[in-house]
């Protein structure tokens, strides 16, 4: 079986001695003989292409789980991420990308709460979901609820100028626009600030939820429409997928919540996005490095490749 484990660094190393390591570390795992290895960035992210001669119908979940248990044998700052060696590495033609703690450093229902002076009950409420007593349209219902009687027509554009998006972005974007891609954002935050990302970084979609507003643009402390959960965003997927006669297998989606997984395993490929560690194990891929556009790196791009767009 043909298969490409990606090294990522989470900066340049200074020490040979650490990709030496790293190079052990991989022949060192079973059933597995290392091919070939390119760099991808100098001193900072590798491709070992390897041959993985285990036979069981298995073999691939198999050595994942292999890397899962041994790589806190490296005590190095790299992610490692396991991909099968194929066309369709590089042939990817849609990526969804999750908007909070994604493609912008902060939680919007965090920044609302704090506008409106609840932040402790929304902080309560989030706990409550953390801890498994709350799904995540439960919690939802129960914070929006919470933001009834805000007057809506100034919070958006106050939101938007303290909006922090996530370094790499617009690189990010860019690249993946001048290949073709289309790029969507799906939120279980809110329209109106992901209809304002989706602009700035020049996406094709997106999809939140409405919050509903009285005749005077006050906020009921409900939501319009069907809410965009961890199933939703799987569904929209693929329904843009379907619009764009593109292949689920040929799509990638990035997040960093249990609610994105789903939407990760119908996809081609999934990238758990600096997540907890319970969704970095669930993952098809993951990276905690500083910058998004990393990513390319797992597509198999090089520096040179990259800097040329």
């Amino acid at each position: 079986m043909s298969l490409v484990i990606t090294a990522i660094f989470f900066e340049k190393f200074t020490k040979e001695q650490d990709f030496q390591t790293l190079s052990n570390f991989i022949e060192s795992l079973e059933d597995v003989q290392v091919t070939e290895v390119k760099t991808l960035s100098e001193s900072r992210c590798f491709d070992f292409f390897i041959n993985y001669t285990s036979t069981k119908e298995t073999a691939f979940t198999d050595l994942k789980e292999q890397l899962q248990q041994r790589e806190t044998e490296l005590f190095l700052k790299v992610d490692l991420i396991l991909q099968r060696n194929n066309e369709l590495r590089k042939g990817k033609k849609l990526f969804c990308f999750d908007m909070d703690s994604t493609l912008i450093y902060q939680e919007v229902i965090e920044l609302i709460a704090a506008y409106a002076g609840v932040e402790d009950q929304v902080e309560a409420i989030t706990t409550r979901a953390m801890n498994g007593e709350l799904d995540f349209k439960q919690s939802l219902n129960e914070r929006v609820a919470l933001l009834k009687g805000i007057n809506s027509t100034t919070i958006w554009d106050e939101l938007k100028e303290k909006l922090q998006f996530t370094k790499g972005d617009f690189e990010l974007m860019k690249f993946l626009k001048s290949k073709g891609t289309k790029l969507a954002v799906l939120s279980g935050g809110f329209i109106n600030l992901a209809s304002y990302v989706k602009e700035q970084l020049q996406l094709d979609y997106a999809f939140a939820n409405l919050l509903e507003t009285d005749s005077d643009g006050v906020l009921t402390g409900k939501t319009v429409g069907e809410i965009v959960d961890g199933d939703k965003k799987a569904e929209l997927t693929l329904q843009i997928a379907k619009e764009n006669d593109i292949k689920p297998e040929e799509a990638v989606c990035v997040g960093d919540g249990s609610n994105d997984l789903k939407m990760m395993g119908i996809a081609g490929f999934g990238v758990a996005w600096n997540a907890k560690p319970i969704v970095q194990k669930k993952a098809p891929g993951k990276l905690n490095t500083e910058k998004i556009s990393d990513i390319l790196y797992i597509l198999g791009y090089t520096d040179e490749e990259i800097n040329q767009v």
